[in-house]
């Protein structure tokens, strides 16, 4: 019998080319997963996969399926959503992103504010880069992600909701050896300290390439990618490396270290000539918001309207 489930089954074998793989990220054993596509295949009277030793691709028959079954989850998961309105803001559920640093802006202050005011909503927040994040909205996973995409762009068929920008820059402990250099001399040594921060996208690895003044953006002294503001932070503090993060993130980060660490923000290196980039609300074109997001959108818009504190005019002083 066909259903919802297989269908989703088959998109993710789809795209991870591995009845392993779709198997951990559906959180089903392999021969569960197997018998699945199975009986699928057999409703359907067409063999939709070759499985080979070197992988899982689809079939003619399964290209030309594959499009339409996405097509039925997204209408499937718009019906839900169209449901949740009847539901309300009082007692919705929202599944959103958010990116690293946008989350280390307003996410705590949002949830607290969203269970004080609404303690009957359910929300589920997946954080991460925006590369991970874009993946899980093109599948319908998620009713919105909050973003910074100026170095991955969201897909053409997306609507984008601009909000609050943010700025990027370098950050250092109190008394790095960089602090201590001028100008010229600052930017020469930046490469010679390990470079610590997010996953990063290849736009934004070029334009780093250019800040270092390298031949290649492999050549990036990276010595730590990691999604964990927190831990990210801790490890600039305990050591000479240099964190690439927004100017918000760590006004929110190191609350205590502002009024004393003036020197955090490299002041002779920028990022996009320090421009401030866009943060924006993105979803599926067509998709139908419930009250609940559409609350929650506008409550994200309150909260980051609102984080220029004296927190992020300290930070925003030490920088160039």
């Amino acid at each position: 019998m066909l259903n919802l489930r297989r269908l989703e089954h088959l998109a993710v074998i789809a795209e991870e080319k591995s009845f392993l793989k779709a198997a951990l990220r559906l959180n089903l054993t392999q021969p569960a997963l197997t018998r699945s596509i199975q009986t699928l295949e057999e409703s359907l009277g067409l063999q939709l996969l070759n499985r080979a030793h070197e992988g899982v691709s689809l079939t003619d028959a399964g290209q030309r399926i594959l499009p339409r079954a996405l097509q039925i989850l997204g209408d499937a998961e718009s019906l839900k959503r169209e449901a949740q309105q009847l539901v309300g803001v009082d007692s919705g559920h929202v599944n959103f992103g958010v990116g690293v640093f946008p989350a280390e802006a307003f996410l705590t202050r949002l949830l607290i504010e969203q269970v004080r005011e609404k303690p009957g909503l359910t929300v589920d927040v997946d954080i991460g880069n925006w590369q991970r994040l874009r993946g899980k909205l093109q599948r319908n996973e998620l009713d919105f992600v909050v973003a910074l995409t100026h170095s991955l762009p969201p897909p053409a068929d997306f609507e984008v909701r601009p909000l609050p920008p943010q700025r990027f820059g370098f950050f250092v402990r109190q008394s790095h050896p960089l602090l201590a250099l001028d100008a010229l001399a600052q930017r020469q040594a930046l490469r010679h300290y390990k470079l610590i921060g997010p996953v990063l996208p290849l736009q934004a690895r070029l334009a780093l390439q250019e800040i270092y003044e390298l031949p290649h953006h492999e050549e990036l002294p990276v010595g730590l990618s990691c999604d964990s503001v927190a831990v990210l932070q801790s490890v600039m503090l305990s050591s000479d490396s240099v964190l690439f993060a927004t100017y918000e993130a760590m006004a929110s980060a190191l609350p205590c270290a502002v009024s004393s660490a003036q020197g955090l923000a490299l002041p002779h290196v920028q990022y996009a000539a320090a421009q401030a980039l866009a943060t924006s609300v993105i979803h599926a074109q067509g998709r139908v918001l419930s009250p609940a997001a559409l609350w929650l959108i506008g409550k994200i818009e309150q909260v980051l309207a609102s984080t220029g504190s004296e927190w992020k005019a300290d930070l925003l002083a030490a920088g160039p």
